[in-house]
């Protein structure tokens, strides 16, 4: 099961539940592999080959080595737009804090209250 405390977003295909997560490692890998860096990734996320090989880094890391052709064979029965939704939702797991800031700029996060949290 998924722990979004811990980034990880899960998603249920093919009959089996699986989890995506960019961890500190997911993110090396992808840089080293795909040589992109991980601030890019959302623009190259047009190519397929990309997509695939981005999603297959995800879930290494609780399903252990997969070729991307196995990836691909879940993104095919999961849905190209549903898997970029998935990896578009665990980038954001994995980067709470500029989620957060995001949403704060297109004036969706909730104001924050002045005091000092202290109850009278």
């Amino acid at each position: 099961m998924a722990n979004g405390i811990k980034g990880e977003v899960g998603f249920k295909v093919a009959g089996s539940d699986w989890t995506l997560v960019y961890d500190f490692n997911a993110l090396c890998t992808i840089e080293q592999e795909l040589d992109v860096d991980v601030a890019d990734v959302g623009t190259k996320l047009s190519s397929p080959s990309m997509i695939r090989s981005v999603f297959r880094i995800g879930l290494e890391a609780k399903h252990g080595g997969m070729s991307d052709l196995e990836a691909g064979r879940l993104i095919h029965d999961l849905g190209a737009q549903a898997s970029a939704e998935v990896i578009g939702r665990a980038f954001q797991a994995a980067f709470p804090e500029a989620a957060s800031a995001d949403a704060s700029a297109e004036g969706n996060a909730p104001t924050k209250r002045g005091g000092t949290g202290r109850g009278r």
